[in-house]
């Protein structure tokens, strides 16, 4: 059975996909518009906490038909929401770590609640980063001092030209991680150091960054620094780079990743990535052909005698001009493992 509050509000740590009546108290910490070319058109996505002592987080999404249900949703801002159903959340770079995702339907409904300023930071160490403990699926939040800071380079990103800033983030502890940051972020970055001092925070275009940010856990952290205030630069430290695979940008970065239960209740017409086990394949509609190996794979045609049982399969190329028992299967698909 799950945790309810005395006014049967349930706890996002709590909430299951075995029904949509639930009904939480949350706060939206960030909300952003994610682009879609297809028919279903932009999304309206959130992160939500509720008042735990950790604050549990959990990805919120909206579709456009839906938008008039979340009209009163500010940032910042404490609401109760009922009915809503929920997916499992999966792929890389998730912003929460909630094993659910939510999703507003045509039933769901938002009214007030009481204010909490509570930031509802989870701040990550460096020596995590560092030594490669870090979940590469989750999205994390980081604060650092922020030193070494470069020009604003325009480098081609798919085509396309895009801003690129890098500098060097410090910790209490006096450890530094290499950042790169793109687009708004760096112009942002870049204004507030012609200006003064930069503390950031920062992850994707999902994410917000705060410069100069106010709260105790900054307070803390700014009475904890080393006071080289006049100093811009670790010319004798060295900088460490996170452990683990470099991230690249390809072709299938550009579409959102769905699990198999998504495709089955998608309501709309997408593209989209999906990682799953073959269990099976269908060779009845010839999804491949056999090709010939002796000339660079050109197609071959079975001339086996179907009235006999084959030793072997007996094949006609008509490059080689000649029977073939050499070929190979040649795909005509091109899928992603």
């Amino acid at each position: 059975m799950a945790m309810t509050t005395s006014n049967n509000i349930t706890l996002l740590s709590n909430v299951k996909p075995f029904k949509t009546t639930w009904k939480v108290e949350v706060t939206v910490l960030h909300s952003w518009t994610h682009h879609s070319n297809y028919s279903g058109g932009d999304s309206l996505e959130f992160i939500f906490a509720d008042k735990t002592v950790s604050g549990v987080k959990i990805h919120c999404t909206c579709k456009r038909l839906f938008l008039a249900r979340v009209k009163r949703l500010q940032v910042g801002e404490w609401r109760f929401h009922e009915n809503f159903s929920f997916t499992p959340a999966t792929g890389k770079y998730r912003p929460t770590s909630h094993k659910f995702k939510l999703s507003i339907t045509g039933n769901s409904n938002v009214n007030s609640s009481l204010k909490n300023d509570d930031d509802f930071l989870t701040l990550t160490p460096f020596q995590a980063i560092i030594n490669g403990s870090v979940d590469s699926k989750f999205l994390i939040d980081v604060i650092g001092q922020a030193t070494d800071i470069g020009d604003i380079e325009v480098v081609p990103v798919l085509g396309k030209d895009k801003k690129k800033l890098e500098l060097t983030l410090t910790d209490t502890c006096d450890q530094h991680i290499a950042c790169c940051l793109w687009r708004r972020f760096a112009e942002q970055v870049f204004s507030a150091y012609k200006v003064g001092q930069v503390q950031t925070t920062n992850a994707f275009e999902a994410s917000t960054m705060v410069i100069n940010p106010h709260g105790y856990d900054v307070h803390d952290y700014q009475r904890l620094m080393p006071t080289n205030e006049l100093a811009l630069s670790n010319d004798n430290r060295e900088v460490v780079k996170p452990k683990g695979n470099k991230r690249q940008i390809d072709k299938w970065s550009l579409y959102p990743e769905r699990s198999v239960l998504d495709i089955i209740m998608a309501t709309e017409i997408e593209k989209c990535i999906v990682k799953a086990t073959v269990c099976a394949i269908d060779t009845d509609w010839a999804w491949y052909y056999f090709g010939c190996i002796k000339c660079n794979f050109k197609k071959v045609t079975n001339i086996t005698k179907k009235d006999v049982v084959p030793v072997k399969h007996m094949f006609h190329c008509d490059s080689c001009r000649q029977s073939v028992i050499n070929v190979a299967p040649h795909y005509v698909s091109k899928t992603l493992f």
